[in-house]
């Protein structure tokens, strides 16, 4: 009977609450997801240019929340904290809106520059808004945690504003769906031949203007993203070019003082700060590890 009434208590125990130090972590993956969304978003092609990219971030953007959702349940976690994992996925959604008004009315393009400006600053800074305020909110742990935001949002910001000035959206456009091994070859294709089959030149009738405005919008973003891999690679090849005529001029080394000018780029030394973060994490991570280890230890 002991035994029975034992295990209907471990039956009907309610499960243990998220931990501070997970909560923390989800914390730190949850902002670096929303940057990295941020970032994407501005990239993503037409939907006249396929369908591949927008279903490709959508379904890792859902299945982020839906893969935590079971931890989320299993240790009772605050329903806004769960709320705040589809932010991700509430920003592409109204991206995807503003496109659908953008093609009805050509007018509201402002409104999706306005919204992808500076890899869509302002609907990741609201998210990162909301992240902050939860962690004031529960105020467990919450300055390590503004930190750890901290670390990710502003060199987010720095880039992001950098980005309007050295039009690094199409560089990674043409880096993340313009490759072979996305297989959009036929889509790109199929929308080539239907350039070059329709005429692009203005009409009286709204409804053709307006569809052949959306193709030489196409067009031209097509264009600028093969002009920039085009002096990507002309690039390449006269600072390979150079190398080579430098190596084989002469072997006397040429002091600083002898140039006429200073060099764009100076030598690295050192730790970068990507193994002083890693470094600094993997130390937090086995300081957490020894306490969690040692209060096991005090209780056993």
């Amino acid at each position: 009977m002991v035994l029975d009434i034992g295990g209907a208590i471990d039956q009907d125990t309610p499960p243990m609450p998220l931990k501070h130090t997970t909560e923390t972590l989800l914390i730190f993956f949850l902002g670096t997801a929303m940057v990295v969304t941020g970032i994407v978003l501005p990239t993503l092609t037409l939907l006249e240019m396929g369908i591949v990219p927008w279903a490709t971030v959508f379904v890792l953007a859902v299945a982020y929340p839906l893969l935590l959702s079971r931890v989320f349940r299993c240790n009772r976690a605050d329903y806004s904290f769960r709320m705040l994992h589809w932010v991700p996925a509430i920003l592409l959604l109204i991206l995807l809106l503003l496109q659908g008004i953008v093609y009805v009315l050509p007018s509201g393009q402002s409104v999706v520059d306005w919204y992808t400006w500076g890899w869509t600053l302002p609907g990741v800074a609201t998210g990162f808004f909301l992240i902050m305020f939860f962690c004031l909110r529960v105020i467990r742990r919450w300055t390590l945690r503004i930190v750890l935001l901290a670390i990710i949002f502003i060199p987010f910001i720095v880039g992001a504003v950098a980005s309007e000035h050295y039009e690094w959206n199409e560089e990674i456009a043409a880096t993340l769906w313009e490759g072979d091994w996305w297989q959009l070859r036929g889509d790109q294709d199929s929308l080539l031949a239907q350039l070059n089959e329709k005429n692009l030149d203005a009409s009286s009738d709204p409804t053709e203007e307006l569809y052949r405005d959306r193709l030489r919008a196409i067009e031209s973003r097509r264009e600028r993203i093969a002009q920039r891999l085009e002096d990507r690679r002309t690039g390449e090849d006269s600072s390979l070019a150079a190398v080579v005529v430098s190596e084989s001029s002469s072997s006397v080394p040429v002091e600083i003082t002898q140039v006429s000018s200073m060099p764009t780029r100076l030598p690295s030394s050192g730790f970068s700060w990507m193994v002083v973060i890693l470094t600094m994490l993997g130390l937090y991570t086995a300081s957490v590890h020894g306490r969690t280890k040692e209060r096991v230890m005090d209780v056993a």
